[in-house]
């Protein structure tokens, strides 16, 4: 494949030895990008809605940009997710209100169920936190 694309703007990388590594990363980065851009569609489309759209985007300059490439903090967020899964449900009432699709506030919630058992946890290991969101876990 590097031979084939050497002469372009295509950067070929590889993506590990196993049948469907590429797909996974594949699927792993778009669902993210996708995701968090749909979200933050909603989330505006929210805000704008109540007249504070000018308050979402300055809030939002000040959070931290880096949340895909620094998994480190994840722990943070499952030991949070007990208080953060009713929170998203409430969203999902308030985009119903609003008119707008609530499904990804109501996912949100559903996956922060799976880290319930990580109440205030802090400390947890990352690979532990990544577990507990397969499903049975």
């Amino acid at each position: 494949m590097r031979t084939l694309f050497k002469e372009s703007a295509v950067e070929v990388r590889s993506a590990g030895g196993h049948v469907g590594s590429a797909a996974a990363l594949k699927a792993s980065f778009a669902g993210f990008q996708k995701s968090a851009r749909t979200l933050a569609g909603v989330s505006h489309a929210l805000a704008d809605a109540h007249g504070v759209a000018d308050l979402l985007t300055e809030e939002a300059r000040r959070m931290p940009s880096q949340i895909l490439s620094d998994p480190e903090y994840l722990p943070s967020v499952a030991a949070r997710a007990w208080r953060w899964g009713p929170e998203m449900q409430e969203v999902a009432d308030t985009l119903r209100e609003a008119e707008l699709p609530s499904e990804m506030a109501e996912a949100a919630a559903s996956v922060m169920a799976h880290w319930e058992k990580d109440k205030d946890q802090y400390e947890l290991a990352l690979a532990d936190v990544l577990a507990h969101l397969r499903q049975g876990s």
